[in-house]
């Protein structure tokens, strides 16, 4: 844990762009008992808001917490969500036990800012990551549906941003949606880029040829075009030590900062040395 420290600060003193410093400061860690000591000043640090109890041991290390939020699932474990009308919802993603929003519901966008946001940004938070922008796919085919989809979500992500002005957004994916928000937005994540995991057979895979140069050529226009800071997650076996340090290194060499986790999100980045 020291060397992550270390080379956090090793990382964080180097001379370089804004936008570099930034990617290489983002981190995640969804458990409870979040150990903010090992995260040095400026790290974008995205949590679970009900796993914390109070912002000031952020503040007081120079962390600026983002709070995770399912924009587009109501999970199953979340009091807040568990008890919403089905009618809000196009079915279930039986993968990770949540429901698929739809965004075109005025009750599940006021849910979004009203019950979400708003709460979020009254407990302190100056930041939050939306997740699950996507999900809708998973049920909708029809290109006029789809559109009415898309075209909800920006809406709702507009909305989000003229309500609370100064929130900092960080997305997880929405590359379709880019080009009508990358102003309001201030990084892109995306997920198994190299190293996945699959929720059904609970197993840690490797990503095909074809999902992989897909993905990278989406994050590479995200870099280009919009100029704004890319970070990867993957997903590694902990007893994999060697595999987690080479697929950091290699997302790195290929311009994005690396975050190397378990799919709970719960451990410090295991691309780094130990």
């Amino acid at each position: 844990m020291l060397v992550n420290r270390l080379l956090f600060k090793k990382i964080l003193s180097k001379k370089m762009e804004t936008s570099d410093l930034d990617l290489q400061a983002i981190a995640f860690f969804y458990g409870s008992n979040i150990p903010v000591e090992h995260f040095p000043p400026n790290t974008r640090l995205v949590i679970e808001a009900e796993a914390v109890t109070q912002l000031s041991d952020f503040s007081k290390k120079g962390i600026l917490p983002f709070a995770y939020v399912s924009m587009g699932e109501a999970e199953s474990w979340r009091a807040a969500t568990r008890a919403l009308p089905d009618d809000w919802f196009f079915g279930t993603n039986d993968a990770w036990q949540s429901r698929i929003a739809d965004f075109t519901h005025p009750d599940w966008r006021r849910f979004i800012v009203e019950d979400r946001i708003d709460k979020l940004w009254k407990l302190g938070f100056k930041g939050i990551f939306l997740d699950t922008l996507d999900s809708y796919k998973l049920k909708i085919k029809e290109p006029a549906l789809l559109l009415q989809q898309k075209n909800a979500l920006i809406s709702l992500i507009k909305t989000i941003h003229k309500r609370f002005p100064k929130l900092k957004i960080l997305v997880n994916r929405g590359f379709d949606l880019m080009s009508e928000i990358h102003s309001i937005v201030t990084g892109v994540v995306a997920e198994s880029l190299l190293q996945s995991w699959n929720p059904i057979t609970k197993c840690y895979t490797k990503v095909g040829e074809n999902d992989h140069l897909w993905l990278l050529n989406q994050l590479r226009q995200i870099k280009s075009r919009y100029h704004l800071p890319v970070t990867v997650i993957d997903y590694v076996d902990p007893e994999q030590k060697d595999l987690a340090r080479q697929t950091a290194r290699r997302i790195e060499s290929l311009g994005f900062g690396a975050w190397i986790s378990t799919p709970s999100l719960d451990s410090l980045n295991l691309g780094v040395a130990a």
